[in-house]
C-alpha cells in the first residue's frame, strides 16, 4: 500500500481482537457515511484504538480501505476456497452450481463476508475513490473464474455458445453482485426475508440465462 500521508506497516500486525473492531468500526462507518464523508476519527474512537496507534499501522484512508479489504478476504478465504473450474466440465456443471450456490448462501452469514459486501458496495461507490488495490483485485480475479467457468460449460454443452463468452461473463458477474447488494441493504425483519430469496435467486436466474 502506498499513499501520500503516511507510510504504515499495514493491519496485519495488529492482534486479532483489535484487528476485528478496526475492521468492524471501518465497515459501520464507510458503510453509514459513504467513503468521501467518513471519518477516521469517529473509526479511530469506534475501535478502541489511540490516533499514535492507528496511524502506526495505516497513514491515510485509502491505506485504511485497501488493509480491511485485504483482512476481510483472507477471513473468507480461511473459510472457504473456490473450487477450480474444472470441476465443473461435462454433464457435472449444472450440479456443482448449484451446489456451490448452496455452499456461498451458508457462507453468506459469517460475519466476514457480510462485511465484506458492505464494503464492498458503498454510498457512491468506491470505485472511483480507491482505484485498484485489494478491492480491484479481488473484483478481478472473481472475473477470471466466472469466465473459466463458463467456458468450461460451454465447452461441455451445459451453456448455451450462441452468445459471446465476455458478455456472458459481464451478465452473470452483474446479477450475482445485483443479488448481493439487493440482500445487504435489507434491514430489520426485511434483511433476513431478503436473505432467504438471495440463496435460492442466484440458481434460478443463471438457469434462466446460461442453460441452453
Amino acid at each position: 500500500m502506498t499513499d501520500a500521508g503516511g507510510g504504515g506497516q499495514g493491519a496485519g500486525a495488529l492482534s486479532p481482537e483489535r484487528r476485528t473492531a478496526l475492521a468492524e468500526a471501518t465497515v459501520a462507518e464507510f458503510a453509514r457515511a459513504g467513503y468521501e464523508a467518513a471519518s477516521l476519527n469517529r473509526i479511530i474512537r469506534d475501535a478502541g484504538m489511540s490516533k499514535s496507534s492507528f496511524y502506526h499501522f495505516v497513514g491515510s484512508k485509502s491505506e485504511l480501505f485497501d488493509a480491511v479489504v485485504r483482512m476481510l478476504v483472507a477471513d473468507v478465504r480461511a473459510q472457504w476456497t473456490p473450487p477450480a473450474p474444472a470441476e465443473f466440465g461435462a454433464r457435472a456443471f449444472w450440479r456443482r452450481v448449484d451446489a456451490l450456490l448452496g455452499e456461498f448462501a451458508t457462507l453468506s452469514a459469517s460475519p466476514a463476508l457480510q462485511h465484506l459486501g458492505r464494503i464492498f458496495y458503498l454510498p457512491g461507490d468506491a470505485a472511483s475513490a480507491v482505484p485498484g488495490g485489494a478491492r480491484g483485485e479481488l473484483l478481478d480475479a472473481v472475473r477470471e473464474w466466472v469466465e473459466a467457468v463458463l467456458r468450461a460449460g460451454r465447452e461441455s454443452g451445459q451453456v448455451r455458445d450462441d452468445l459471446p463468452l465476455d458478455l456472458q461473463v459481464e451478465v452473470t458477474f452483474a446479477v450475482l453482485r445485483a443479488i448481493d447488494e439487493w440482500a445487504l441493504t435489507g434491514h430489520g425483519a426485511e434483511a433476513s426475508g431478503r436473505a432467504a430469496v438471495a440463496a435460492s435467486a442466484p440458481a434460478l436466474l443463471l438457469h434462466r440465462l446460461l442453460a441452453p
